[in-house]
């Protein structure tokens, strides 16, 4: 099953969204936790990977637009931030990834990876505003 919105308005969204995640840890200013067991701040995906040539993955795309579009650097600056592995490039280097969003395989996308459905899925719904889209693909140009 694969969901999608309208690439345009995940593009909007995820600027407005993406460009609020993050914030202070609940511990003091310089404070460092002693006992880890103060709430994380903000959750990190967990269970991504880095692609792999030929390797059949889980990709929540949470921004996709025309290569050089400022909402792709709007879009994975804040998870970069996170410490969460980001794809960007063009979506036609994961196959199915196109036609699972819908979009011309020229269009470049902001991709977290997973090995499962659950996982990505589990991601994708912890995203404050829905992502482009979540597809199975393969993955061609990574090395």
């Amino acid at each position: 099953m694969t969901r999608r919105c309208h690439p345009l308005l995940s593009l909007a969204l995820s600027a407005v969204c993406l460009g609020g995640c993050g914030g202070p840890a609940d511990t003091p200013s310089g404070a460092e936790s002693t006992t880890g067991a103060e709430p994380i701040a903000t959750p990190t995906a967990v269970g991504e990977v880095a692609p792999v040539h030929g390797a059949t993955l889980f990709a929540v795309y949470v921004a996709v637009a025309e290569a050089g579009a400022p909402a792709l650097e709007q879009a994975a600056g804040p998870l970069r931030e996170r410490s969460i592995m980001v794809s960007v490039g063009e979506l036609g280097c994961d196959r199915g990834a196109a036609e699972a969003l819908g979009v011309a395989p020229d269009w470049h996308g902001v991709a977290v990876m997973f090995e499962t459905r659950e996982a990505a899925l589990a991601f994708a719904d912890s995203l404050d505003t829905p992502p482009a889209g979540v597809a199975q693909v393969t993955a061609g140009c990574a090395d």
